[in-house]
């Protein structure tokens, strides 16, 4: 097993690219999220695993068990592993021993120019806006150090992302946020205010924000866990075609 650059031009080729969660793991193939890419050969690569510095973790399509046993146990010693795994994996495929296993939902799929999207947009309610979090609106969100998280910086956030707020004058009523642009979809994701919720607030501030996406080249890309009933709630207004359950195993640093 060797390190190579994550940005090695035949990696994307080993990952299927309806892997859960792709909009991450093609965030850091293209090098704008950091992590780590381990492979079986830095010549000619048939096996890679993928630790993104916001811990979850990604298995190429062709992996074999002894490789994947290997490389979990080496990510394990930089720190938590989040292994993403789905069916899309043979079935003879053991997942390593984990701590736990956190039952997702992923939403994929939808019509841009759908009526469900425009009757959200047109559903803005009077003395409210859709406003772009910049710096001084980012000090204010709530999601602030998830995204810092997630896209390794503020920094990195205000320059590779996006992110919109639904506001009542001066007061965040939602904040919708794309953590990753991936190859062709973004990870999107929004929080309403505790004051807000049961308005059906989020998926207005959202529909703003997938049309945004679509304007960038992007499509939308949903996840959220299963128990997030208000999550996938969302996820189910706004018009996705397909939903689909995946899980992450959750590993401790050694």
């Amino acid at each position: 097993m060797q390190e190579c650059p994550t940005d090695l031009p035949s990696l994307p080729s080993l990952f299927d690219p309806r892997i859960p969660d792709n909009p991450v793991l093609w965030a850091v193939l293209k090098g704008v999220h950091s992590g780590k890419a381990f492979v079986n050969d830095i010549h000619y690569p048939s096996q890679c695993v993928i630790r993104t510095d916001a811990n979850l973790t990604f298995a190429s399509q062709q992996i074999n068990q002894d490789f994947l046993d290997r490389a979990i146990a080496f990510c394990r010693h930089i720190g938590p592993v989040w292994l993403v795994w789905s069916s899309m994996y043979s079935k003879h495929l053991l997942v390593p021993q984990a701590v736990s296993a956190i039952q997702r939902l992923e939403f994929f799929d939808y019509d841009p120019n759908s009526s469900i999207l425009a009757d959200w947009r047109q559903r803005m309610p009077n003395g409210f806006e859709i406003r772009a979090i910049d710096w001084q609106l980012l000090e204010r969100c709530e999601w602030r150090d998830d995204m810092e998280f997630y896209c390794g910086s503020l920094e990195k956030f205000i320059a590779n992302e996006l992110g919109l707020c639904m506001m009542q004058g001066d007061d965040i009523v939602v904040e919708a946020y794309v953590s990753s642009f991936g190859e062709s979809q973004a990870e999107i994701g929004a929080v309403t205010r505790e004051a807000y919720r049961g308005h059906s607030y989020a998926p207005i501030a959202c529909a703003y924000l997938i049309e945004a996406c679509e304007q960038r080249g992007y499509h939308a890309y949903w996840s959220c866990d299963c128990e997030n009933i208000a999550s996938a709630r969302v996820a189910r207004k706004l018009g996705f075609i397909h939903e689909m359950a995946y899980q992450i195993f959750e590993y401790d640093a050694k």
